[in-house]
């Protein structure tokens, strides 16, 4: 039997404190669909694994989420959560609205993040970071 679904979401993102590519990657199921808020919509384990691949290329590093509320149903998980990293050695913050659908296998199938674009948007100018497309 697979993990739970908070389980399997609070591993995805204790994954992020030394992100890892590969690592992951194999945390989503080959036709998971990630909604990242205004970044779009990424649909598959190849487009999701290449948009967290720029991601990552940013510099991202030093990733803490810290889960403020959360709410499981059956395979679906729903958080407020606040992440703090560095890009570039430049410190950030977001709040973040997730949702996150589990499959019996405990692979995320369905990963929808919402957030204020213009608050990390203004972050990036103010440290003179150029947000990729």
């Amino acid at each position: 039997m697979s993990d739970s679904a908070e389980s399997v979401v609070r591993k995805f993102l204790a994954a992020w404190a030394d992100p890892k590519l590969d690592e992951l990657a194999m945390f989503f199921d080959d036709a998971a669909v990630w909604i990242d808020g205004p970044r779009g919509v990424h649909r598959g384990a190849d487009a999701i694994k290449s948009e967290l691949e720029t991601q990552l290329a940013m510099g991202f590093a030093n990733a803490m989420l810290d889960v403020k509320s959360l709410v499981t149903d059956g395979r679906t998980v729903m958080m407020e959560r606040l992440d703090t990293f560095s890009i570039s050695g430049k410190p950030f913050s977001i709040e973040v609205m997730a949702a996150f659908e589990i499959d019996v296998d405990g692979r995320i199938k369905r990963w929808r993040d919402s957030y204020d674009v213009k608050s990390i948007t203004d972050q990036f100018e103010a440290a003179g970071i150029n947000v990729p497309n």
